[in-house]
């Protein structure tokens, strides 16, 4: 990354002109964009490390290209003419790093742009623990809430109950917990519980360990002691290993199956759930008394549909490191495709938006995308609209435009591999190869 690339978005060209000049001769790269649509469409295919933007264009409200932007990874200077300060204070909110008054001071520009290049090679060259991990990615305000909450409660070696809707990010979240925490050098270990209600005691031996004769197992609990454990759909645990695990918690031990063996229980637990536990509990679904000791921290995680700001800047993440890891050039997003992702529900939230991602890599590399390229909801939502379901008469054939539709998101959901889709929705994987070849799917295919 080129810390002194700069994108200059200003209308006025003898202006935007003589800055440029001025800017080039102290070092810095310039690209200039002399309106609203310009610089939104360089936004979505290059990626700029500084941003020069004023606010008034022609054609737009310049604050309008800041969900555009990543700004921790670009920093963006506002320039604001007179009656324009209360909107240059909204950008900082939403953002911007700085903000200058017109006429231009190019010195004092020049200034700040050089602060602002040395903050991100410093942020490159030293970044926090954790935060440089996948996934945190967004300008949305729960994005930036979490990014300051997260290493206090981190800190706080409380335990953690994550909630959210599937694909929302909660083991990516908990796993950060985990890498701020002072535990971060010991061990991590994730107990899938979903789906395995009625393996009660596979469920046991995993969690608690089991010492009966040709079964001798090392449980989670022991096997992490001093770290972390982190409990994937929590509300699948059955009611007796919820009363021995909040036993576990309270006496701070635990006695494995089939032994009188006291085991000693220093591990910070971390649950995920996409139910109500608080609703299971008060029916008698869920121990209440396990859910308190459960959620000493508790973080709500919004779907994607709730957090738009969050859309493209995690897809332009998605799309920049699977480019990287596959050595090839990344797809450049048209218009089309970015107002689509904008307006697109993402009913897998950040799973299906990142399979999506790593399947454009592949099969556009290089190349422009359109909206229908992207493989989500039929490419456009006028088209989507057009062909509902619901404007279907004949049975069979809304069926099959289910079944497509459905598999289809499965197989984004998952990055294409058909075991885990087989698995998700209860079919066999034979089964689920017969649907893809009757629905001429190969392309969504695990490479």
């Amino acid at each position: 990354m080129d810390p002194k690339k700069v994108l200059l978005v200003e209308d006025e060209r003898a202006t935007a002109e003589n800055v440029k000049l001025m800017l080039e001769l102290e070092g810095f790269a310039v690209d200039t964009a002399y309106d609203f649509k310009t610089a939104k469409e360089k936004l979505s295919k290059h990626h700029y490390p500084l941003v020069v933007l004023d606010l008034l264009l022609p054609d737009g409200n310049g604050i309008d290209l800041l969900p555009l932007i990543n700004p921790e990874r670009t920093k963006v200077v506002v320039l604001t003419g007179h009656g324009t300060i209360e909107t240059a204070v909204e950008a900082l909110k939403r953002g911007a790093a700085d903000f200058l008054q017109k006429p231009i001071s190019v010195k004092e520009l020049v200034k700040r742009l050089k602060k602002a290049a040395a903050e991100l090679e410093a942020a490159s060259a030293s970044p926090a623990p954790g935060l440089a991990a996948e996934g945190l990615v967004g300008n949305s305000e729960f994005v930036r809430r979490l990014r300051e909450l997260l290493p206090e409660v981190a800190a706080s070696d409380k335990n953690v109950l994550l909630r959210g809707e599937e694909g929302v990010g909660k083991t990516f979240v908990g796993r950060l917990v985990h890498l701020l925490s002072p535990r971060r050098e010991l061990p991590f270990e994730k107990l899938l519980v979903r789906g395995k209600k009625e393996r009660e005691f596979e469920l046991e031996k995993e969690l608690f360990g089991c010492e009966l004769p040709g079964k001798e197992k090392v449980g989670l609990l022991e096997r992490c002691q001093g770290g972390t454990l982190m409990l994937v759909g929590v509300e699948d645990l059955p009611p007796r290993l919820q009363q021995k695990l909040a036993d576990a918690i309270e006496k701070r031990s635990f006695t494995p199956v089939g032994s009188s063996r006291r085991v000693y229980f220093n591990a910070r637990l971390i649950s995920t759930t996409t139910s109500n536990l608080y609703e299971m509990a008060r029916r008698g679904l869920f121990s209440e008394e396990l859910l308190v000791k459960l959620n000493e921290v508790e973080l709500e995680i919004p779907p994607l549909r709730e957090r738009r700001e969050d859309v493209l800047p995690l897809f332009e993440y998605f799309l920049e490191k699977f480019s990287s890891e596959r050595g090839l050039p990344k797809p450049i997003l048209s218009e089309e495709a970015t107002e689509f992702l904008l307006s697109y529900p993402f009913p897998g939230n950040v799973t299906e938006l990142k399979a999506a991602a790593e399947r454009l890599v592949l099969i556009k590399a290089g190349q422009v995308v359109s909206a229908a390229d992207l493989g989500l909801g039929g490419g456009s939502p006028k088209e989507e609209a057009k062909s509902s379901l619901f404007d279907i008469s004949n049975w069979r054939e809304a069926k099959k435009r289910f079944e497509k539709e459905f598999l289809k998101r499965k197989l984004l959901e998952t990055g294409g591999d058909v075991k885990k889709v087989a698995k998700m929705i209860n079919l066999d994987v034979s089964n689920v190869y017969r649907k893809i070849r009757e629905y001429k799917l190969d392309e969504y295919l695990k490479k």
